[in-house]
């Protein structure tokens, strides 16, 4: 009997993406094909999902919101769109003002926290490497380092942070070091 893996994703992050950062753009049959898949947003959340349910969300997703994209486009806007919808929640409004005080080196001191809020795995560092340029390294990206870099210049945006740009310093599978650069 094969063990279920333990990596869970909360409903909050579930609902940000789907109920709130997506809302507009999931057709009839796109939500049908999240049904099938584990995820009917017509019904109560579960309080978690499996990660493999997650990740086939985003596949469907993927394909049926940006299907002419190359698909490290599409999933940097995946990332946009779900630090979005976090902050168009109630919850997301309060920690957005949070965030703008704080700014990006000390709000992205926080994203440890933050990761812990939306899933049961992952953990961050950062390190400073001068004014305006930080390396974030995450320990499970579930080998999609273009949707991280989306989530990343979304939120240092939020942060207050203009022209945000981040890259992938290092893909050491399942775990991604990004370089995140901003002007003030």
């Amino acid at each position: 009997m094969e063990t279920p893996d333990p990596r869970l994703i909360f409903s909050g992050t579930v609902q940000g993406l789907f109920l709130v950062g997506l809302r507009e753009r999931l057709s009839l049959s796109t939500r049908a094909s999240l049904r099938e898949a584990g995820l009917d947003l017509d019904q109560d959340l579960l309080p978690a999902y499996p990660l493999s349910t997650w990740l086939r969300c985003q596949d469907i997703v993927l394909r049926t919101v940006w299907p002419d994209l190359p698909r490290e486009e599409a999933q940097r806007r995946l990332g946009h769109a779900a630090v979005d919808g976090m902050m168009a929640t109630m919850l997301g409004r309060v920690m957005s003002a949070a965030a703008r005080t704080l700014g990006p080196r000390m709000g992205l001191g926080q994203l440890n926290r933050g990761l812990r809020a939306s899933n049961n795995f992952q953990e961050s560092r950062v390190t400073e490497r001068g004014p305006g340029s930080i390396e974030v390294w995450i320990n499970d990206i579930a080998g999609r380092p273009a949707y991280y870099v989306g989530i990343l210049e979304a939120s240092v945006r939020v942060m207050g942070a203009r022209d945000p740009r981040v890259s992938v310093l290092r893909h050491e599978a399942p775990a991604c070091t990004f370089l995140v650069e901003w002007v003030g």
